[in-house]
């Protein structure tokens, strides 16, 4: 018995050119813990709610274990999950979430991501994001994503901006290192999109349906 039978979001995989996206395995993690030393955020920008990118390299390093395994033990089909290791050319560059809540019934997600420090400003964070929407509207059957960023933090809106993504409002929220900071929300909606990326293959989508009970089919 193969590891994706047991646990089928390990079948999803996402290929676009040069770029994948597959479930955050814990082979995965200490790959992901080499390329988040030092922190991934740049200038000292909040970016997290989770203060996880700071500290010693082995407290980084849990951080990530803990959180990524958090993220099974507490996937459910009304709230769940999924973190992608982003890869380019073979070598990780970040990771991509996709979180839905009660998502058989609202067709929502929500969606956060980070990159390492020397891969910032190269298109990535464009390409992964567009990767996940273009896949959860073709495969899973997405009405609405959702997302967010702290007020200063001009890469994560020009990514949204980029996709088509609108202003939906505000909310006062606390971030990593204790600060009260201004969360500006933003909405795409899958009537609104037009799918750009012609080299985008989606393995795996199946089982995942089933797992979500999810009754939708390309």
């Amino acid at each position: 018995m193969e590891i994706s039978e047991i646990w089928p979001p390990f079948a999803l995989h996402l290929r676009s050119g040069d770029m994948e996206l597959t479930p955050v395995r814990d082979a995965d993690i200490p790959e992901l813990a080499e390329i988040a030393r030092g922190g991934v955020r740049r200038d000292g920008i909040e970016a997290f709610l989770v203060d996880w990118d700071s500290g010693s390299d082995d407290q980084v390093a849990r951080s990530l274990a803990q959180y990524h395994w958090s993220t099974r033990v507490n996937f459910s089909v009304d709230d769940w999950t999924m973190e992608f290791t982003v890869r380019v050319g073979g070598r990780a560059v970040g990771v991509q979430g996709v979180n839905g809540h009660r998502y058989p019934l609202t067709r929502t997600v929500s969606t956060g991501s980070w990159l390492a420090l020397p891969e910032q400003g190269h298109g990535y964070g464009t390409r992964m994001r567009r990767a996940v929407i273009e896949a959860f509207i073709g495969h899973f059957g997405a009405a609405r994503f959702d997302t967010a960023y702290f007020q200063g933090n001009h890469a994560s809106r020009r990514v949204s901006e980029k996709l088509g993504y609108s202003p939906n409002g505000n909310r006062t929220t606390v971030g990593q290192n204790g600060s009260v900071l201004t969360e500006q929300q933003m909405v795409l909606h899958a009537e609104d999109y037009e799918c750009a990326d012609t080299e985008l293959l989606v393995i795996g989508d199946d089982a995942v349906r089933e797992f979500l009970n999810l009754p939708f089919a390309p």
